[in-house]
């Protein structure tokens, strides 16, 4: 298991925990939930984000908020 920002672009992992209250909660909202597949199209730390796929939606997630989402590869 390795929290979201660890993961490689092309590389696709389930989320297993959501740390975060707000961003978990906004997670709830677009339907995306623990189990879920998530593919990371940018890891960008020049800009402090991260661009995955989730459920076809696509998400620039902050990098300490993607720290708080455990990933299972």
């Amino acid at each position: 298991m390795k929290p979201l920002h660890q993961l490689v672009p092309g590389e696709k992992a389930f989320i297993v925990d959501m740390r975060n209250t707000k961003l978990c909660e906004k997670f709830f909202e677009l339907g995306v939930f623990p189990g879920d597949l998530v593919e990371m199209k940018e890891n960008n730390s020049a800009n402090n984000s991260v661009v995955v796929t989730i459920n076809n939606h696509t998400l620039n997630i902050y990098r300490p908020a993607a720290e708080t989402i455990i990933t299972n590869v």
